[in-house]
């Protein structure tokens, strides 16, 4: 499988509807970048859209509880565990605060902790900056799902920094480690007969501090059939074979990430997150259709 292959992470069932208003506006003027420099296509979207504006269930309040996580943390491209790495949770799901918990993950790259389940929680991943192996990692709005038996197991990201500098040297970019790279999947409504959730076709991201102002440096590529970033002349838009998509040089702060798609007349909303970035961080970030707060609940977590 492909190094890039594995930002097609494990989608959970939807919880929210996302606003389809369709805003054009330009800038503010202090970075003379537009919507219409993120979003531009013309070919109309393609995937399951039937859930955009739609309910998603109720979560189970009795179900919010913490469990024991047998946690693994693993490399992004190998699978392989990575020793002796540090691994943060933070239970109000902002990476901008001090964490929750904390734990050192052992030769095997296993570790055991306390979180909690059916609520959404950030997780992070780091070694030692000395030892030039890892870049931080982070994954926000993670839901673990609910356990009868209390404990969860899971796999925790840590990306090398070999595989984080394979993204933009193989788009022909260079990656200013004082920002951020956000990469992620653009998933519809519909699941498969596997139950995978699959993916948008032809959608755009459009990345932008909340108002409207994108960043001055940040660019979003797409990839091809064989799941690496191109030059948006090749992929301008996200491709419906993997749904996979990368933001590079993305500034610190606090960023909005929307997908939008052209149903042939307008621009539509299919959905939407929020994420905190950090100096020379890898965020994996997907967006789910029809979701306004990137957060996304297991079946079990919600009502029967």
């Amino acid at each position: 499988m492909s190094v890039l292959a594995y930002l097609l992470l494990a989608p959970l069932a939807c919880d929210g509807g996302a606003d389809d208003t369709d805003d054009t506006s330009d800038t503010d003027g202090t970075t003379g970048r537009a919507f219409s420099d993120f979003v531009n296509t013309t070919t109309p979207y393609t995937g399951d859209n039937t859930c955009v504006g739609g309910s998603f269930g109720e979560v189970d309040a009795s179900k919010q509880v913490e469990v024991t996580l047998n946690g693994e943390v693993r490399d992004f491209q190998e699978e392989e565990p990575v020793p002796d790495a540090t691994v943060k949770f933070w239970f109000s799901d902002d990476i901008a605060t001090s964490p929750d918990a904390e734990e050192t993950a052992d030769a095997n790259g296993a570790f055991s902790t306390t979180v909690p389940v059916c609520q959404p929680i950030g997780y992070g991943t780091s070694t030692p900056p000395e030892w030039e192996e890892t870049v931080d990692t982070y994954e926000v709005h993670q839901i673990f799902g609910y356990e009868d038996d209390g404990v969860a197991d899971e796999w925790i990201n840590s990306v090398s920094r070999a595989t984080a500098n394979i993204i933009p040297a193989v788009i022909g970019v260079e990656w200013d480690e004082t920002t951020g790279i956000i990469a992620g999947t653009a998933y519809d409504c519909a699941t498969d007969t596997d139950g995978e959730t699959e993916f948008f076709g032809h959608a755009q991201v459009f990345v932008h501090d909340g108002n409207g102002t994108p960043p001055d440096a940040t660019t979003v590529y797409y990839f091809s059939d064989s799941d690496l970033p191109v030059a948006n002349e090749s992929q301008a838009d996200v491709n419906p074979n993997n749904g996979l998509w990368v933001a590079v040089n993305v500034p610190i702060g606090t960023w909005t990430v929307e997908m939008w798609g052209y149903d042939g007349a307008e621009y539509v909303n299919l959905g939407s997150t929020v994420l905190t970035i950090k100096s020379g961080s890898v965020n994996i970030s997907n967006i789910f259709a029809g979701r306004s707060d990137g957060l996304g609940y297991p079946d079990s977590c919600l009502v029967e």
